[in-house]
């Protein structure tokens, strides 16, 4: 499986993942111009993706998705509450129900969605799995990293996960009270203090990188969140790829496959992770 961030923040976010040539974007927050430039930097081409998967209905992650859909006829995929509180017209675009907590196929990758807390009509993560069992978790706008969603991304190959904000820097910013609470809140984004805490918890023995995606670009820094994860990956002593992504570019393809398990008579070996 290939996983690439093509943008991630509040100005737009959209993920792309391949597997056995099935191509799907997570979100559409950019328009056809921009979504296609950034698939052509990765060398891919926005004809050749076969489905749009929305977490939820917030302008920065499906602000693209309905031009997109209709240029290319490109189906969209979300929950039925999303759709209802989204502007987009299942008339116009080909759309796709599914239900949250609930398991569906994009040709050659299974999605499992759950739900999570957020200030949406039906919000979502993801565990996207290739044929060869790869499996690549995504959850972004989270208020709260609530135990079925730590346990339905825990142990992914690829791991990418909000780490929104610093709180000090939050609090002293400039946005207005009603908005740092609604930030700070239960169903606003997570602090970097409370992604790090899940992150731990979600990182298993098969997890091979970690992308941390939604940074604030106003509260929040590259360099703290790539200094507080790297701390817990040499806490664990886990050998897996760090990446922050980021909000004007696509970042570096992360490639991974399911390794082959030894055969039962095989001697046993040291687990590099835990």
């Amino acid at each position: 499986m290939i996983v690439v961030p093509l943008g991630s923040g509040s100005g737009g976010n959209c993920y792309f993942f391949e597997s056995d040539g099935t191509r799907v974007l997570v979100d559409a927050g950019f328009g056809p111009r921009e979504t296609a430039r950034r698939l052509a930097a990765i060398g891919e081409s926005i004809e050749r993706i076969n489905a749009i998967v929305i977490t939820h209905e917030h302008s920065d992650h499906i602000h693209g998705a309905e031009k997109i859909s209709r240029k290319f006829g490109i189906p969209i995929w979300m929950t039925a509450g999303t759709l209802e509180a989204s502007r987009i017209d299942p008339n116009e675009a080909p759309v796709r129900l599914f239900q949250n907590n609930s398991e569906f196929r994009i040709g050659e990758i299974s999605v499992s969605a759950r739900r999570t807390i957020h200030d949406a009509a039906d919000p979502a993560c993801f565990v996207l799995e290739g044929r060869d069992g790869s499996r690549a978790g995504i959850a972004s706008d989270l208020g709260f990293a609530d135990p079925p969603v730590v346990s339905h991304l825990s142990d992914c190959d690829v791991l990418l996960f909000e780490s929104n904000h610093d709180v000090d820097m939050l609090r002293s910013g400039t946005y207005p009270w009603s908005l740092k609470r609604r930030i700070l809140s239960n169903h606003g984004h997570l602090s970097n203090d409370d992604a790090m805490v899940a992150v731990r918890r979600m990182l298993g023995p098969r997890t091979r990188s970690l992308c941390l995606i939604h940074l604030s670009e106003k509260n929040n820094h590259p360099s703290i969140v790539q200094g507080m994860a790297q701390s817990i990956l040499d806490s664990l002593g886990a050998r897996i790829e760090l990446s922050i992504a980021a909000q004007r570019l696509a970042a570096d393809p992360i490639q991974v496959s399911r390794r082959v398990m030894l055969p039962v008579n095989s001697p046993p070996r040291q687990m590099a992770l835990f």
